[in-house]
């Protein structure tokens, strides 16, 4: 498990790491919870300021969230990433303004409650009462998405409010963490299969595995630098081989994570991509 790179890191994500070396910053598997949550916020250098557009905080039955946009046919409930214990609102304001002017559609972000306060399921149930509150009260065509520890969220809170899609980038979907995509990235690059590990055994969970025609249509988005690679391929699988319809891009040439950099040019190019997905 030595962290080898089987795939060409995009360019842009080599200057990106090698900065992050010439920094001197821990790697995510020394860092406390609290200074990964700090980590997160950090991160928004990595993130270009967006375009303008009307957004605010709301209580959906107790939980908070952060609506973008005037109302829309189609609203997509966003689940942020951070393996279940950082990441939040801030981490995920830019790229989802981002997203939001792109689209034409409004998005409630969900600032779901984290571990290790908070373990399993308290964070899916945060994401399922804001699910119902969007649908009772601002929309009938609901679309669910997620990236990371998000996916996972989001894929569960698919089967609760059954909406018409479903989202799910890069996902983490399986805490069993022995896939061969674990075993090549397990000591890096960053983020590791040692930091996933980390955030299940944190929060915990099950694996996303089992009843797979339940599921909505699914735009899937995966990441070849990834050590979550190889579950979400399997997913994607299991999905088809049940009926469900799957729309699968793969960067091979990106790291986990890259969603939320839009300074790279891979990240602006999936917020087009989930752009155009949602004004169909």
């Amino acid at each position: 498990m030595t962290g080898a790179v089987s795939e060409p890191l995009h360019p842009e994500v080599v200057a990106m790491l090698e900065a992050q070396r010439q920094s001197g910053a821990k790697p995510r598997s020394a860092m406390t919870v609290e200074e990964t949550r700090h980590a997160m916020l950090v991160g928004r250098r990595w993130q270009l300021e967006p375009p303008s557009i009307e957004a605010f905080d709301a209580d959906a039955d107790g939980v908070p969230v952060r609506v973008y946009g005037p109302a829309s046919e189609t609203v997509l409930l966003y689940l942020h990433g951070g393996r279940f214990f950082s990441g939040g609102l801030e981490s995920h304001d830019w790229p989802l303004r981002t997203l939001a002017v792109e689209s034409g559609c409004r998005i409630c972000a969900v600032d779901y409650r984290l571990a290790p306060e908070h373990r399993h399921p308290a964070a899916l149930e945060d994401a399922i009462a804001a699910g119902q509150w969007l649908v009772g009260s601002q929309t009938q065509r609901l679309v669910i998405g997620g990236d990371s520890a998000g996916g996972y969220l989001a894929a569960l809170a698919s089967i609760a409010l059954k909406p018409e899609r479903q989202i799910l980038i890069y996902p983490m979907l399986d805490p069993g963490c022995a896939t061969e995509s674990y075993h090549e990235y397990w000591q890096g690059p960053w983020p590791s299969g040692e930091d996933m590990k980390r955030g299940w055994d944190l929060y915990g969970g099950t694996p996303v595995m089992s009843d797979l025609g339940t599921f909505p249509p699914t735009l899937l988005i995966t990441a070849g630098i990834d050590s979550l690679r190889d579950e979400a391929f399997a997913f994607a699988d299991g999905l088809r081989a049940n009926g469900v319809t799957v729309d699968a891009h793969h960067y091979a040439d990106m790291h986990h994570g890259f969603f939320t950099q839009t300074r790279l040019t891979r990240s602006r190019e999936l917020i087009t991509l989930i752009a155009a997905a949602l004004r169909q």
